[in-house]
């Protein structure tokens, strides 16, 4: 139901004219926080400076698969709302870092703000880090790293995430500018960083245990499937210099990458298993792409979560961070697009290989990046899963894909992976030891979430109490 409220000219004479700008709940947090603090973002700012994407026309020119030498480039799924830097890169060449994005390097100690996606999301760049940010962030020099971690914290906070969304303008996508990026009032308190520092190591403790439990289901499961992972090369330039027969490549691919030598190991492997090896396609009983609705179509209400790939890991949907919505009208018309019972998820753009079992507890819909697969009664449906998420898997099916920058898996390659299956017994019996591994991994997740949660409230709450900020000039 919308909200409906007055507001007398004189409050509005001067400002914004947008209603969101003036809802109760945003007038009386800012009249909170000024009553407590006159510092504002601009005042902790010693340069702030936005960052570019390069041209996607010749975008072979400035990404690169080898991490070794390329430098991350930091989209918005990198910036983590407890104040750190994901690693799941991808990565820019050195002189696309040193050139054409010369005025989006960060580096250690640098504040990264989101200013589009999740509006005003913080992370301070860790000891030794050089890297880049696309247009969606913007990277800001402060006095020093207590600067940037106490600032990261408040912008962290429920407090501070309402005070960027009202700031923010635009309809479809919106967005803060430097103006209302650095007007944000700020309760600087460098104690709230050491409650969430203090929870961020607790929770640490737990998620490396969640880790180790995730990383032994692939060992476990090769074993099982007798299958035994060749040795990667060392990164040298020998290494990566090999020849291949005409014959060999008559009729198949001529990209270097796809006859890399690793991927002949790798199917020497497979042939080693006991087990048949069967193409996918005599397992799946049918599939179905999902959809893309358009920009235009995006709601801001938040009522249906339209799920995209990098909505999705092997562990499930994050619908807590989903981005994109779509309407509750629109839903209705796209009904045939939500995934059903028994169905797995896997995703064939982008990210290629990621699989999970389909979540039915609520409404949603799929992008045009994931498949919906429904199998044939031969093959247990959680040991598909697994085994389609592995790293073997996923080596194969990225191997299949194409595209320079984005993958791309045709979905007849993908029907033509081959798998090695036992016999269904034995499927359901590797599948359970897994899901007991997973259920551990995920609920030492969750208990790292809550820690942090509460943290939050902490910080919150001290932020709130009298006293809570400090009206002093941190850079004087």
């Amino acid at each position: 139901m919308a909200e409906i409220f007055t507001r007398k000219f004189s409050e509005v004479s001067g400002g914004r004219f947008d209603a969101e700008y003036y809802k109760d709940e945003f007038v009386k947090l800012e009249q909170t926080i000024q009553a407590k603090t006159s510092l504002k973002l601009s005042d902790f700012i010693i340069s702030i400076s936005s960052g570019a994407t390069p041209d996607k026309k010749e975008a072979w020119k400035y990404y690169t698969e080898n991490k070794e030498s390329g430098i991350p480039f930091l989209r918005v799924q990198n910036i983590k709302p407890d104040t750190t830097i994901s690693n799941d890169f991808i990565y820019i060449t050195k002189e696309t870092h040193e050139n054409m994005l010369n005025r989006s390097q960060v580096f250690e100690n640098d504040l990264i703000i989101t200013i589009t996606g999740r509006l005003g999301t913080a992370a301070v760049a860790p000891k030794g880090f050089i890297g880049n940010i696309n247009q969606h962030s913007v990277v800001i020099k402060t006095k020093n790293l207590q600067t940037s971690q106490a600032l990261a914290t408040f912008l962290n906070t429920s407090i501070g995430e309402k005070l960027s969304i009202r700031r923010a303008t635009g309809g479809t996508r919106p967005a803060l500018d430097y103006k209302a990026l650095k007007s944000i009032p700020i309760i600087y308190n460098e104690t709230i960083y050491h409650i969430i520092e203090k929870a961020n190591q607790l929770a640490l403790q737990k998620e490396n245990k969640a880790k180790e439990l995730l990383d032994s289901i692939d060992s476990y499961l090769l074993e099982e499937l007798g299958i035994i992972l060749p040795l990667r090369a060392n990164n040298t330039l020998d290494s990566r210099i090999y020849t291949q027969k005409i014959s060999a490549l008559s009729g198949s691919r001529f990209d270097a990458n796809y006859h890399q030598k690793y991927y002949r190991d790798l199917e020497k492997s497979l042939l080693s298993s006991p087990y048949p090896l069967v193409n996918l396609a005599s397992l799946i009983n049918n599939f179905k792409k999902g959809i893309e609705v358009g920009s235009g179509e995006y709601s801001q209400n938040k009522e249906i979560p339209f799920i995209r790939v990098s909505d999705i890991t092997n562990n499930g949907i994050d619908f807590d961070n989903v981005q994109k919505f779509i309407s509750a009208s629109l839903f209705e018309n796209l009904k045939a697009y939500k995934p059903k019972e028994n169905e797995l998820l896997y995703s064939k753009d982008g990210t290629v290989g990621i699989c999970l079992e389909a979540d039915t507890s609520c409404d949603y819909i799929i992008s045009g990046g994931i498949l919906r697969l429904e199998l044939k009664a031969e093959v247990d449906k959680d040991f598909l899963c697994f085994l389609l998420g592995s790293y073997m898997m996923n080596v194969f099916a990225n191997r299949a894909s194409i595209g320079a920058v984005i993958k791309h898996l045709n979905i007849g390659e993908f029907l033509k992976l081959k798998i090695p299956l036992p016999p269904l017994a034995i499927q359901t019996q590797i599948a359970s030891r897994l899901k007991n591994s997973k259920f551990k991994a995920l609920s030492l997740e969750k208990e790292a979430k809550e820690i942090l949660h509460k943290a939050k409230i902490d910080v919150e709450a001290l932020l709130l109490t009298a006293g809570g900020g400090g009206g002093n000039h941190p850079c004087i």
